[in-house]
């Protein structure tokens, strides 16, 4: 399915589905639903897929690798609300045939990510199916002190800020699957191994008050555009300003790529980008450095600028899909 079908696809199911009830905050449409208890705590609930050849490549034997990255990347949902992870749920679905190590050693990786942050496993399901293997992983958390970040807060005159940096997990595909591997070992396991940005989310919610925020799985491109249309505000990204690392460039120079293929349309680097008042913006919080890299304006849709001057980029894609 193409990136543009997924979309629509979403769209056309929020628009047949019933509205919320009384108690769900938020449902369909951003990185989580949040729900209303009766003793007023926001539970975030969000559940998150991995298949064989196009999340990870089964190919080259790394199951406990993809076990990280599966409870990782649906954690990390949870981070973009500005939530801590409560509970987690697993389901397999498991090729005939499928060879025993493989599922141990994925579910090695998994549950020890879990220990790392503190999650029990409280249940799943698994099943047999013709095709390759896949799993289905549901996190459940809570907002931090009954506060949670949506795509759809941002507000005219906003700064656009990221925490981390962008295109190294694509440049680390490309390098395992071009037998580079060995040079910039750190981009590989930050493809294979992505880790949520659980801490900096909590500090981000607590110290600054964002407006809106998400999670980079699409590529810095395709997720503020998300921000964007959920806001309906248009948004400013300064080229010169968005950090590239030696690795990405190493990888561009490599591949014959743009940086930009790398830092604006990479997926699975799972960094924030988020909004918030220039009164609020801080450089640097607690050991986390935060870049500006744009900012909120009226109107629809993104725009580049380079040295001062609007720029013009032909981008083949928007981002990474993972359909």
């Amino acid at each position: 399915m193409k990136n543009w079908e997924e979309l629509n696809l979403i769209k056309s199911i929020r628009s047949l589905v019933s509205k919320n009830g009384h108690n769900v905050l938020l449902g369909i449409g951003d990185d989580t639903a949040v729900v209303n208890t009766p003793a007023h705590e926001k539970l975030l609930y969000t559940v998150d897929s991995i298949v064989d050849g196009i999340h990870f490549l089964g190919d080259l034997n790394l199951w406990e690798s993809a076990g990280k990255r599966a409870i990782g990347a649906a954690t990390s949902d949870i981070a973009a609300m500005g939530g801590t992870p409560l509970y987690a749920m697993l389901s397999l679905f498991l090729p005939q045939e499928f060879p025993v190590r493989h599922v141990n050693a994925f579910l090695k990786g998994f549950l020890k990510r879990l220990k790392e942050y503190g999650m029990p496993l409280i249940g799943g399901n698994i099943a047999t199916m013709r095709g390759k293997f896949a799993a289905d992983t549901v996190v459940i958390g809570k907002a931090y002190r009954g506060k949670f970040v949506s795509r759809s807060g941002a507000r005219n005159g906003d700064i656009v800020c990221m925490s981390g940096i962008t295109g190294e997990a694509m440049a680390g595909l490309d390098l395992l699957t071009s037998g580079k591997a060995k040079r910039y070992p750190g981009l590989i396991k930050k493809y294979l191994e992505p880790v949520p940005m659980l801490r900096e989310s909590v500090r981000i919610v607590r110290e600054m008050s964002p407006h809106a925020m998400i999670d980079v799985s699409d590529g810095l491109l395709q997720d503020t555009l998300h921000i964007a249309e959920e806001s309906k505000v248009g948004v400013v990204l300064d080229l010169d300003s968005i950090p590239v690392s030696e690795g990405v460039r190493y990888a561009a120079r490599l591949m014959g790529k743009s940086t930009y293929d790398y830092v604006l349309t990479g997926g699975d680097d799972y960094v924030l980008v988020f909004t918030v008042p220039a009164q609020r913006y801080k450089a640097v919080m607690k050991g986390v450095k935060i870049h500006t890299i744009g900012r909120v304006t009226r109107g629809k849709g993104i725009r580049f600028y380079k040295d001062g001057k609007r720029a013009d980029l032909k981008l083949k894609k928007l981002g990474y899909t993972h359909t």
